[in-house]
Order: structure tokens, then C-alpha cells, then sequence
């Protein structure tokens, strides 16, 4: 009997370990975000992150190795598929999954294993992370002016430059939607060259003309590409905002200042002022005149031309003149020019007054002063004479 009894519990301690050994060996796992060169230490496991081979296709390449030099093993592990070292995780070895990539650098790994092997722990990379064969590009959008106005021409240029390590290739630029405010000229869409080594840059240009005014939202420009491993990338400009201002418009003030009265075969002059108060250029820019009534007052030349007044500059001349007969005269310029919105036409007007010769009068100036010494001094003469 009593050897009975010592059987039932000799039996019942090796069920004891038995099951305590059990809860000791369950498998449990570890998630870690790894940059290229990290790893993961397992027990006598080192995990190491090598590269990603292909973001689009799910592939990152580990290194599996032990610290007794048992095991050392390069992989390709392709995303959300397990891989088994020593048999795997259920028998005493590790399972190592990439569960996710974020980009080139840095990835999602799983580790599974028994508990009997210790807890997981992540190792940084001791060496700075150097990312060969990346390209990346840059892209900008530039206008050729901050000041637009309806009717003005706009260059635009798209600039590509290739900051990164690797070869850029299958580059496309994608410059849309097109505008409604402007219409197009010539170089859209913008072409860039199809690949771009590390350092290297291109440029595209087209001309747009403002048709319709307005505050508009420049959108960005899309740039995609491939690297080595035909991982498609992309990057964009930042969009930016612009105002169309209304057309701007030349306005001619025509301003005409006679010198004063001419009198009868004299000569005066009459000052013309052309002053340009808009915001925009006058073009070809004829004067032409005329004087009512049409005899008796003679101008050298109305007639002048000029090819450009800018905005705020001023233009002056005189336009000699003789008197021929007396009488009050109505000298009238017209101005035609071009001016931003069509042809335009601006007006001016002077009174010139010639005074006829009175020789008659003249002699009086000298005869009334004597006329008045003779008479004060007759008047002295008298006094004292009494």
C-alpha cells in the first residue's frame, strides 16, 4: 500500500514539471520598427535589417545569424510571409516575418519564439545610415513676375533637380489641371528629361497669357519616378497663391500752356505737356491739331510723334507761333495712341490772343511825362513869383 501511495505521487510531480515546463516554453512574439542596419537579439539570434530591395513588390533582405557561428543566412523576406530558422518558433528556433515597409529605410519586423529564449531586445544601427543608390527629386514652380495683370504674358518654369544618391528615372511632370485664367502660348505641358543623375537638374518653360482676372490658387506640379529597383516615388512643388489685376491702362493728359498775347507779326510759343498718369505704356503716339479760326495765327508744325510714353514719364515740346492778323484763336491738339485696351484718344485746348500794333499811341508815352515836369515846374514859378 504504501508503496502504492509513493508511486501516485512520484507520477504526480513529473506531471507538475511536466506542465510547468510546458508554460515555460510557449511561444510569444515581439513587433520592432528597424531603420536599415538595426537588428533584433534573441537568445543566441541576431536579426539584422540589410536593405529594402522593392517597396512596390514587398521585399527586404535580413541577415539570420547565431552568436556560436551555427547559423548565417542573407534573405529576401517577402512582406506578411513567415520565415523559419532552426525549425521555427514551435521548435525551439525563431520565425521572422516583415509584416510591413514603410519606405526605403525602415520596415516592420515580427520575431516569434519561445520564452525559454529571454525577451527580444532591439539594437541600433552603429553606423549612420547611408542610403545608396536613392534618388530623390526636388520640384519648384516659378512665375516670371509677382505683378499680373489681365492681357500680360507670364513665363513659367518648372525646375527638376536630383538631391539624392541614386539615378532618377521615368520621370513625369504633371502640371494640371490648365488654368482657366490664362490661355496658353507655347511650351505646355512642360516636358523634363526622362532621368536624372545625382546632382543633376532640368528645367521647362511655357508661356501663358492672364485673360481673366482674379485671386487663383496656383496648383502644385507632380513629379513621379522610378529608382534602380523600379520603386515608383514622387514629390510635388509647393501651390501658391496669385491676384490677376484688371487690364492696366495707359492715360495721356495732354496739357497745352501759350506763352501769352503775340501781337501782329510776332512771334509766341505754345508749351505741350504729354504725361502718362496710367498704368500701362502708350504706344505710337501721334498728335495732330488744328487752329480756329483757320487764318491769321501760323503754328511751325502741330504734327509730332512718339513711340513710347511709359507710366509716369512725361513728354514736352514747343510749337512755335506767329501772329498774322488780331483776333482771339482756339488751338486744338488731338492725341491717338494704343494704350492697353484698343486705340484711345485723349484732347487739349489753348486761347492765343494777337493784339494789332497801335504806332499812333506810342509818341504818347514820351509827350505825357514832359507835359507833367513842364506843368509842376510852371507852378513852381508862379509861387515864388508872388
Amino acid at each position: 500500500m504504501r508503496q502504492l501511495i509513493y508511486l501516485a505521487v512520484a507520477l504526480l510531480l513529473i506531471v507538475t514539471v511536466a506542465y510547468a515546463k510546458e508554460d515555460e516554453d510557449q511561444v510569444t512574439y515581439s513587433d520592432f520598427t528597424l531603420n536599415i542596419g538595426d537588428r533584433i537579439d534573441i537568445g543566441d539570434y541576431r536579426a539584422e535589417l540589410i536593405e529594402i530591395q522593392s517597396v512596390k513588390d514587398g521585399i527586404a533582405v535580413m541577415r539570420i545569424s547565431k552568436v556560436n557561428g551555427a547559423l548565417d543566412e542573407q534573405r529576401a523576406f517577402l512582406q506578411n510571409s513567415a520565415n523559419n530558422f532552426d525549425g521555427g518558433s514551435d521548435s525551439g528556433g525563431i520565425t521572422i516575418t516583415v509584416t510591413d515597409i514603410f519606405d526605403d529605410q525602415s520596415a516592420k519586423v515580427r520575431v516569434e519564439y519561445k520564452e525559454s529564449l529571454g525577451t527580444a531586445k532591439k539594437r541600433a544601427s552603429e553606423r549612420p545610415a547611408v542610403a545608396l543608390n536613392v534618388p530623390i527629386l526636388s520640384v519648384q514652380k516659378s512665375f516670371d513676375k509677382n505683378h499680373i495683370s489681365v492681357g500680360d504674358e507670364v513665363k513659367v518654369t518648372i525646375t527638376v533637380k536630383n538631391i539624392g544618391t541614386g539615378r532618377a528615372q521615368d520621370i513625369k511632370a504633371e502640371d494640371l489641371p490648365p488654368l482657366p485664367e490664362f490661355s496658353y502660348v507655347v511650351g505646355y505641358p512642360p516636358k523634363i528629361k526622362d532621368a536624372l543623375d545625382p546632382g543633376e537638374s532640368d528645367s521647362a518653360v511655357y508661356v501663358m497669357n492672364a485673360v481673366k482676372e482674379g485671386s487663383i490658387r496656383v496648383p502644385a506640379v507632380q513629379v513621379s519616378y522610378t529608382d534602380s529597383k523600379k520603386n515608383v516615388k514622387s514629390n510635388n512643388s509647393e501651390p501658391f497663391n496669385i491676384l490677376i489685376n484688371p487690364k492696366s491702362k495707359a492715360n495721356l493728359i495732354l496739357t497745352l500752356r501759350p506763352s501769352g498775347p503775340i501781337i501782329v507779326d510776332g512771334k509766341g510759343m505754345l508749351n505741350v505737356s504729354l504725361y502718362n498718369q496710367g498704368e500701362a505704356s502708350a504706344t505710337r503716339v501721334n498728335v495732330e491739331g488744328d487752329i480756329k479760326p483757320s487764318d491769321g495765327l501760323v503754328a511751325a508744325d502741330l504734327d509730332k510723334s512718339f513711340f513710347e510714353i511709359l507710366p509716369g514719364a512725361v513728354e514736352n515740346y514747343s510749337i512755335e507761333l506767329s501772329g498774322k492778323k488780331p483776333g482771339n484763336y482756339t488751338v486744338t491738339l488731338r492725341s491717338s495712341f494704343l494704350g492697353g485696351d484698343g486705340a484711345m484718344i485723349q484732347e487739349g485746348r489753348a486761347e492765343v490772343v494777337v493784339l494789332d500794333r497801335e504806332y499812333k499811341y506810342l509818341y504818347l508815352l514820351l509827350i505825357i511825362p514832359v507835359i507833367i515836369i513842364v506843368a509842376w515846374m510852371y507852378k513852381r514859378y508862379r509861387e515864388y513869383k508872388y
